[in-house]
């Protein structure tokens, strides 16, 4: 099951630019972590970007605004009570996965992705 946290046109859950969630973003994030603290699957949580090129200057990209956004919500959620070893990856993929490819700057391109990951079922023993 795949929690994607999107934001919406002058409605972001992060600046601009930056990997600081509004309050807007906590509480979203602080909603998703009591439902999966119920659920045992593992979970794996990905930062997307759309596709303006970052302007923060310097050596930073969106690489590394989307994998900081992916790991600022992984430190949310275990802040909010989900257990750090249920935590199987973290991964930034700028806007390399859009949500809206025919509209590579659309707000909602920008999201955090909470993926529960299926757990395989145990193989008898004979």
């Amino acid at each position: 099951m795949r929690i994607q946290l999107v934001d919406a046109d002058r409605q972001p859950m992060f600046a601009l630019g930056g990997a600081a969630p509004n309050d807007r973003a906590r509480a979203l994030l602080l909603r998703v972590a009591q439902v999966i603290q119920r659920l045992p699957n593992a979970i794996s949580i990905a930062g997307h970007t759309e596709s303006t090129p970052f302007r923060g200057g310097g050596e930073r990209s969106n690489w590394d605004l989307s994998t900081e956004r992916a790991n600022v919500s992984r430190s949310l959620l275990i802040d909010a009570g989900v257990a750090d070893n249920r935590i199987r990856n973290l991964a930034g993929h700028t806007e390399r996965d859009l949500l809206i490819p025919e509209r590579p700057t659309a707000a909602a391109n920008q999201r955090v992705s909470i993926t529960l990951i299926r757990q395989t079922p145990e193989t008898p023993r004979s």
